[in-house]
């Protein structure tokens, strides 16, 4: 009888010890991916920003923004391993309703890093461009560590420090910070008159670029919960700035922040559950088990041989 129940207690030891690791794999890694159907909305808010009114040639200061940036998968383009994202962005006057600046941008990426791929035709404002890094999110248990990051309007990969941790409506986020001062990317050419010089006709200038972006992602699905982009674009002539085309510090609104969170949730209960408790439980399960089939058979053999 005993060992009867020693062979039972090995079969259900090796039965949890096996569905340890399946669980960490292949249960986790089922959910550990982005949905190939993605679609988000954010909105991002400034106060207090100034920015150049190309159409009425004035400078616009005190402006109340709000850059709106929608984001869908492009499911046809998408595989299992790679998922391809288009996202549009408009920036507006609040108060007037007039719009500033306008981007797109076009790229594959990993499903589980979030790393950038190079296929389906990549692009930023309909140019083609190579990227690298992560394109919009982190990876699924993000390390607290830099990371390289593709910057699009420098068109190249800077990284992303990180900060440290901070809660996010209740939810513990690991802060990134990444920085671009002063990058040439173009030139503009402008009446003397705008840019504040003597003489008449034109004058062409630097457009020079710069940023603070900062990402609070939660670590367990790699996704930011809150964006900041404090921006500044200018205009210099022989080194020497003559104007702003535009400065501000774009916020994740309120509800662009809750929905954030939201999103995140079944992640960041599942995904702990899948890839740690339950592997965990079950190899001390499995392992109980096959203890006590030990115990059993060695104290099945006693008995025997004291009889």
């Amino acid at each position: 009888m005993r060992r009867t129940v020693a062979v039972v207690l090995v079969a259900f030891g090796v039965f949890f010890l096996a569905l340890a690791p399946m669980t960490r794999t292949w249960l986790s890694s089922s959910l550990m991916k982005t949905p190939l159907d993605y679609y988000s909305q954010t909105v991002l808010t400034a106060e207090g920003a100034t920015y150049f009114n190309i159409e009425d040639v004035e400078l616009v200061e005190d402006a109340a923004l709000e850059a709106t940036s929608t984001i869908r998968a492009d499911v046809a383009s998408s595989t299992d391993e790679t998922v391809v994202w288009d996202q549009f962005t408009w920036v507006k006057d609040a108060e007037t309703g007039f719009g500033i600046t306008s981007s797109s941008r076009r790229a594959g990426h990993d499903r589980v890093t979030g790393e950038a791929v190079d296929c389906c035709d990549s692009m930023v404002n309909d140019e083609s461009v190579v990227q690298s890094g992560q394109a919009w999110k982190f990876p699924f248990f993000t390390e607290q560590r830099d990371h390289d990051f593709f910057e699009t309007t420098v068109g190249e990969v800077v990284p992303m420090e990180f900060r440290g941790t901070e809660e996010i409506e209740g939810v513990e986020t690991y802060e990134f910070v990444q920085e671009v001062d002063g990058a040439t990317i173009g030139e503009r050419t402008l009446p003397r008159s705008v840019a504040g010089l003597e003489g008449e006709g034109d004058v062409t200038g630097d457009e020079v670029f710069s940023i603070t972006r900062t990402y609070w992602i939660e670590p367990v699905t790699g996704s930011p919960l809150k964006i900041s982009e404090d921006q500044e674009r200018v205009v210099e002539v022989d080194g020497e700035e003559v104007l702003t085309l535009f400065d501000a510090e774009l916020v994740s609104n309120e509800e662009s922040v809750q929905n954030a969170v939201e999103k995140s949730e079944r992640g960041r209960t599942m995904l702990p559950l899948l890839h740690t408790t339950l592997p965990i439980a079950f190899l001390v399960v499995g392992v109980g088990f096959v203890g006590a089939a030990v115990v059993l058979f060695l104290t099945g053999r006693r008995h025997v041989q004291y009889s």
